[in-house]
């Protein structure tokens, strides 16, 4: 593997890749976009610096990559640090006799309706939602209301769905949106270890009581990721300096953190896998964490979430061949060393024909708990 410190500065050369992967990325574009998805918390001067690459090339580089639409950022909030104490998952089967067009149709406004899910995917008779609640009792409402809507209008399997919980104080989460592991894998970097990585905290963790500038701050950076502190205070009402400092504290605190996110359609990635494990009860915590680095090794996970027995991830791929290949090797490790309960979950969906209904939207969830109007502007509150 190669470290994008050590590679020179090589004009329009095409990028390597590996297995086959054709992509219209350079060299030096494939360095930025990694860079970026490894650190999105530094300054463009930091980055550039740490990658010996000009700032001239690098801006331009990534204005660019940002204007053919290869990446967005995000501000995530630090969610057991405001309050919330769940993160959970839904997923399974839906009944293939029914179509994504006519599911909609029906349940559009209801899943609209349910701020705390803010990823949603469906592909023919699969899918999936993550969420994050202040308590069980918010989740299981929303849930209740989606059974009796998705029962009444016979739109799952016989299988059904099923619900997992990760409470925040007793889980850990390895990666919540971190992409760095694949952009590397498919331009043959170094990649990060887990555990050097920036993610939400789990355990004990102090929450933060904010003042009202503050939380609409913390709103603004979420609607916001891209813009400047001064338009962001526009846009919000608060002063530049109010921004500035908050976000300083946000940034020093961990109470949000940004994420830089790549298109994986537009890099031309064909398909995501999602993994549920039941693990043996005999694992100590040392043997979990060798787990994680395998399976980040192997599938390259953007989410990877645990708690005591069991875990989900949620991995892009290059293409089918690209999948079975790892979903080979992994469940050999598994089954090798005798670290599962039982047989995993897993199921594939196509990039390009999936449903994707809801993409990392934080904005209403983070209002809501904050104190806010999901119906007003943050800047009318």
């Amino acid at each position: 593997m190669r470290s994008v410190f050590d590679v020179e500065d090589d004009g329009d050369e095409k990028a390597t890749t590996i297995m086959g992967f054709e992509t219209e990325l350079s060299a030096n574009e494939a360095r930025v976009l990694h860079s970026l998805v490894r650190w999105p918390n530094l300054s463009d001067q930091a980055i550039h610096s740490r990658i010996n690459m000009k700032k001239s090339t690098f801006s331009s580089i990534k204005t660019r990559l940002k204007e053919q639409n290869y990446y967005d950022r995000y501000y995530v909030p630090n969610f057991p640090k405001i309050g919330f104490e769940l993160f959970s998952v839904f997923f399974g089967k839906l009944n293939r006799y029914t179509t994504a067009e006519e599911r909609m149709r029906v349940a559009k406004d209801l899943l609209e309706s349910f701020v705390e899910d803010f990823y949603i995917i469906s592909e023919n008779n699969v899918g999936f939602n993550f969420s994050v609640s202040e308590n069980l009792t918010e989740h299981e409402k929303n849930l209740e209301r989606f059974f009796e809507t998705y029962i009444i209008n016979n739109f799952l399997s016989r299988a059904g769905m099923e619900t997992l919980y990760y409470p925040f104080e007793i889980s850990k989460i390895y990666s919540f949106m971190d992409y760095e592991t694949i952009i590397a894998k498919i331009f043959g970097f170094n990649s990060e270890e887990f555990g050097n990585r920036m993610t939400i905290p789990t355990g004990n963790v102090k929450k933060f009581k904010l003042t009202r500038a503050e939380r609409k701050v913390l709103v603004g950076l979420v609607e916001y990721p891209e813009e400047s502190d001064t338009l962001i205070a526009e846009k919000i009402g608060v002063s530049r300096n109010t921004v500035a400092n908050a976000k300083r504290k946000f940034l020093k605190k961990e109470i949000a953190f940004p994420r830089v996110v790549p298109n994986l359609n537009k890099l031309g990635l064909k398909c995501l896998s999602f993994r549920y494990y039941k693990f043996s009860s005999r694992l100590d915590d040392k043997t979990k964490r060798e787990i994680a680095e395998n399976i980040r090794e192997i599938m390259a996970p953007h989410f990877y979430v645990t708690k005591s027995l069991d875990g989900v991830s949620l991995s892009a791929h290059i293409n089918d061949e690209h999948y079975n290949k790892a979903e080979d090797e992994l469940s050999e490790y598994l089954m090798k060393n005798d670290f599962l309960a039982e047989d995993h979950v897993s199921f594939k969906l196509n990039i390009e024909e999936m449903d994707l209904i809801k993409e990392y939207n934080f904005l209403p969830l983070v209002m809501k708990r904050l104190g806010f109007k999901t119906s007003t502007s943050i800047s009318d509150q």
